[in-house]
Parts: structure tokens; sequence; C-alpha cells
């Protein structure tokens, strides 16, 4: 029997791995073959070792030239005529649009597309992100509709309410195409929990690319109202900068406040949940997300979560459940919700069960991996 073939289009194979391997694994084991293309940074050989074929793209996620754009569409072209894939999975909005096109010209059979990734375009109130946000809707318009693979069997997958929400609404994603499959999915080990650290002062942790709409800065000044207040307590910021995103904040910023001691900046951190074994609250202050995975990780490691009441973040915590929600930017209101936390022992316990349960009932992996599989044999 041949192989039904699968290929997934995303931006960077980092991503990938953090993201869709677990996905792409189950599809696997359930006979697909399985491709990917994207950036090659570090991650290809591990993802060959796990027997995903690779198609390195240079793909680059600001550029705007015309001539390059067409040449990346030029390589997906190439691509799907040298893979012949039954489903096309486009993840993020480059390669939804070229994807999608690409599938199109192809006559590919079914295309699933992920609009995910539109952080800085849905966040900022600058001109250039205003004009990019218009061209992307109108360019999503005539991607995200059901008629560009051959067997009209075609699904679009969202990570939350809200933008499926907005996308059916704004009649640039019709209701029967819309799926939501909330997030990445993540891994659950009780054994793991139960070698979490007790400590003498509360540690808290924001985990993410050092980027300011994830809410660094009011992180960053929810540290200093606690020191000032002389509360005792560590704040933790683990992740890289991202030179490829326009709200990267500066190294030399991050290396200034890590001298200063009102954080600690770690960095890339590989083992991620080391560190969340260190930690007392997983904080994420985030403007807007698709799902963010950092609060998955921290639910499932049994940690009370304060974040943002908005697009994403909100899916994940229940206000005053398994952790806090505050408006966005909003530092004063941030140092306050986490102060609550680190004052109140009994309390993180009680939220960090509660983080446990639905991260085990609404998000682990299986759940996830289940949910994309069914779609993958659905088409």
């Amino acid at each position: 029997m041949i192989k039904k073939k699968i290929i997934i289009n995303l931006t960077e194979d980092w991503f990938f791995v953090s993201h869709f391997l677990g996905r792409a694994l189950e599809a696997k084991k359930a006979g697909y073959e399985v491709y990917i293309s994207c950036n090659e940074k570090q991650g290809r050989k591990y993802i060959e070792e796990k027997g995903i074929k690779f198609f390195p793209l240079p793909l680059d996620r600001r550029g705007i030239n015309p001539l390059y754009e067409f040449y990346v569409l030029l390589n997906y072209l190439y691509i799907f005529n040298k893979v012949k894939p039954d489903i096309v999975h486009n993840v993020g909005p480059k390669p939804i649009i070229y994807g999608s096109i690409a599938a199109k010209l192809i006559k590919i059979k079914s295309v699933i597309n992920a609009p995910i990734g539109m952080g800085f375009v849905f966040t900022s109130s600058s001109i250039k992100a205003k004009l990019l946000k218009t061209i992307l809707l109108f360019l999503f318009k005539f991607t995200l509709n059901k008629h560009h693979g051959r067997n009209k069997k075609n699904r679009v997958i969202f990570e939350n309410s809200d933008d499926m929400n907005f996308f059916i609404n704004s009649k640039i994603v019709n209701i029967n195409e819309a799926i939501l499959i909330r997030g990445a999915g993540v891994e659950i080990d009780d054994q793991l929990i139960k070698n979490k650290r007790v400590n003498q002062i509360p540690t808290i942790s924001l985990v993410s690319r050092m980027l300011k709409d994830k809410g660094i800065y009011e992180f960053v000044e929810a540290a200093k109202i606690l020191h000032e207040k002389k509360i005792k307590s560590r704040f933790l910021l683990i992740g890289d900068i991202d030179k490829k995103n326009p709200t990267s904040l500066k190294k030399s910023k991050l290396e200034e406040w890590n001298d200063q001691k009102i954080i600690e900046w770690l960095g890339w951190v590989k083992d991620v949940k080391g560190i969340l074994l260190e930690t007392d609250i997983l904080c994420l202050p985030s403007y807007r997300e698709g799902l963010p995975k950092s609060l998955l990780e921290g639910a499932a490691m049994g940690l009370p979560l304060v974040t943002t009441n908005t697009v994403g973040c909100r899916e994940v915590v229940l206000e005053g459940i398994n952790g806090f929600l505050v408006p966005i930017k909003e530092s004063k209101l941030l140092s306050f919700a986490i102060q609550k936390l680190i004052e109140d022992k009994d309390l993180r316990v009680r939220m960090g069960k509660e983080s446990l349960r639905i991260a085990k009932t609404e998000f682990s992996s299986e759940i996830i991996n289940s949910q994309t599989l069914s779609i993958y044999d659905e088409l």
C-alpha cells in the first residue's frame, strides 16, 4: 500500500520541533510519510533523525522584496512538484499564502492552513503593522477559502476561539472549514512533578523569546515594584532574542537589567522543564498569542499562572481558579497578582493543582495529536 504524503510548511525548524514534532511523529506512526519545509537552523539533523524528510526553504519572515517573495513561491512549487503530497499543511502567514498558491497551481488534493504567528501585525499600532495587517487579511481572503484543494476537503485550524470567530465574522473563513485545535499540546510527567523544588524565596519565571510583545518590559517593571516593596522574590527571564522579529529586545538591555539585579536573564535554555521545577509562579504578560506553549508547560508542571486577559492567553487561565488574568501593559496590576501568589503559599498550591488538571483534561499531547491526526485522516 502506498503511503499518503503530508508536507508541513513553516518558517523555522526550531518552531517545528517545539510545536509540531509530536504531531508529525504521530502521523508517521499512523502510516503517513511526513515532510517539512522551513528555514534550516540547528534543528535539521534532529528532525531527520526522527525519520522526517527535510526541505530547506530560505524564507525571510520580515522580507517584502517582490522578487525574493516570487523566488520563495518558486521554491514551494519545486518542492510540491517533487514530493507530490496528498495533504499540504501550511503554518503561519507566508507559508499559508505561498503554500496555498502553489498547492492550487499543482492541484494538490487537500490543504490545511493554520493562521498563527501574527503577533506583531495584530498588536503593533505602527503604520507599518497596520498596512501589513490590511494586506495580510486581503491575501487571506484568497488563500483560506475551500476551493484550493482538488477534493475540496480543506480545513483552517485555529489555536483559540477569538481568532476563529474573528476570521469567520470577517467572512475570511467559511464556518464549515474552521477547526479549533488549542495549541501544540504538552507532555505531562507526574513523576517529574514530584521532584519539584521547594523554594524559601518564591521564583517567578517568564519563558519566551525576548520580545516586547511578550510583555518583557511589564515583567521587569513588576519586578522593580516588588523589589521596592522589599518583597522577597526572584524573577527569571528565560529565552533568547530574535533578530528577525521587529519587537525583539536588544541583548545589551537584557544584560543591563541582569547586571542591575532586577531580574536574572538566563538566555536560551535547553532544559526548560528543569527551570520550571525550580519555579513557583509562571508569568507571561503577552499582548497577544495563538496559544502560548510556555503557559501550557507551566500548567503541566502544576504551576499557578499569571498572564494577560488577551487572545490566546485566556484560553489557558481561568481567573481565580488556576491563576490570574490582568490587562495588557499594566505593570502595577501585574505586580499585584504576582504579590498575591508570593504571599499565599496555599493559594499557589491550590492553583497549581488546578493548572495540572486543566493541562491533563484539555491540552495534553495525546489530545492535540489525536485531533490533528483525525483531520489528516478525514482529508
